[in-house]
């Protein structure tokens, strides 16, 4: 039972830093990217939103963009 238990442990553990080592290199990329864009955009480009975005979800008052990355940002407005 013991036994069990603990590969259980070290299952979850291996899953939870293979999810840290995907969002990691997730965000070198997008640095990576970032780090390579002329200084100032000035107009929209196709290319730059979707190798930065993932999704998105508009709502009635507010609206949630979600990056690549994973993260997410709430704009109320």
């Amino acid at each position: 039972m013991e036994i069990r238990r603990l590969r259980d442990e070290k299952q979850a553990l291996q899953n939870e830093q293979a999810s840290r080592q995907d969002l990691r290199t997730r965000l070198d990329e997008m640095m990576r990217f970032l780090n390579d864009l002329p200084c100032e955009l000035t107009e929209y480009e196709e290319d730059y939103v979707r190798t930065l975005l993932e999704k998105i979800t508009v709502y009635d008052d507010y609206f949630i963009v979600e990056f690549k990355s994973g993260i997410e940002i709430q704009i109320d407005e």
